[in-house]
């Protein structure tokens, strides 16, 4: 990580007030998206993208999921120009692609797993949003890999990244999970126990559909 001038990324005004004062630094780990993403002092995270429309699309996922589960919320949204600024609340806590974690992986397995039934519990029923890349009726996160998923003390403490979520096919959310889970470990030794604690049998067809691009 480097302390970035902020005068470099021309903002706007309207984020003044909430950059103020604040020791502002980039983020480089664990997101390939392109966007510049800053953590502003303790509280907020700040990210600046050229595409517009998967910003609008993470703001709106996450005002829907907030109250319901732990997701960043919603301060300010706005577009400059052709780009777009989002500045939402910083979650606390590492994520699972952290050593930690890496190095119990039977707990891994099943904090993966209890992630899982959280964001498949939402109620669907009045979600206006659908998954961009998948078809169902399950809430998926539609990008649930190790580093989108956050842990403090031993427990769940929130979800990011979550520009691909909506109403979707859960297949979506299980490739990912199991594709990221091999990935970091660097072996497939412990994919039968996360079938396990996910309740469900290996689908290698939809495994190499939803994972056909590579990693992410």
């Amino acid at each position: 990580m480097s302390v970035q001038d902020m005068r470099l990324v021309e903002y706007p005004p309207t984020m003044e007030r909430w950059l103020a004062g604040k020791t502002v630094v980039e983020i480089t780990e664990n997101h390939r998206s392109g966007d510049l993403v800053y953590r502003v002092g303790e509280d907020y995270i700040l990210k600046v993208s050229d595409n517009i429309e998967r910003l609008q699309r993470e703001r709106a996922v996450n005002d829907f999921l907030t109250g319901k589960m732990a997701v960043s919320e919603t301060v300010l949204f706005a577009v400059e120009g052709e780009r777009a600024f989002y500045l939402k609340t910083m979650l606390k806590g590492e994520t699972l692609a952290e050593e930690e974690y890496l190095r119990e992986p039977q707990k891994l397995v099943q904090l993966l797993a209890r992630a899982m039934r959280m964001i498949h519990s939402v109620d669907v029923k009045d979600c206006p949003i659908k998954s961009p890349d998948s078809e169902g009726d399950c809430f998926i996160h539609g990008d649930f890999c190790l580093p989108n998923i956050l842990a403090k003390d031993g427990e769940i403490s929130g979800f990011i990244d979550v520009e691909a979520g909506g109403v979707g096919d859960p297949w979506m959310d299980y490739a990912w999970c199991i594709w990221s889970l091999e990935h970091n470990l660097h072996t497939d030794r412990y994919t039968g126990l996360l079938l396990e604690a996910l309740g469900i049998e290996f689908d290698r067809e939809k495994f190499e559909y939803y994972t056909k691009d590579g990693g992410q």
